[in-house]
């Protein structure tokens, strides 16, 4: 007949392989229903690159940031 310390650690071994395997389903099913959906909406909505041809001029403004030796050393 097992003891009590032989039960106890075949059942803490059992929960901690059913832990893992459940922390990676988990993880795996909040990538795929939340982070996918959202990484796709912004690669398909924003252009940070400038990559997409714009009707009209592709000129862009320059914008006067740290002009000044002032300026240049709040860089830092």
């Amino acid at each position: 007949m097992p003891s009590i310390a032989d039960l106890k650690r075949s059942v803490t071994g059992f929960l901690h392989r059913f832990g893992e395997v459940m922390g990676g389903l988990v993880l795996g099913v909040l990538y795929f229903l939340v982070l996918g959906p959202i990484s796709l909406a912004v690669r398909l909505l924003t252009d940070p690159l400038r990559r997409r041809r714009r009707s009209g001029s592709a000129f862009v403004d320059w914008e006067r940031l740290n002009e000044t030796l002032r300026d240049a050393h709040r860089q830092g």
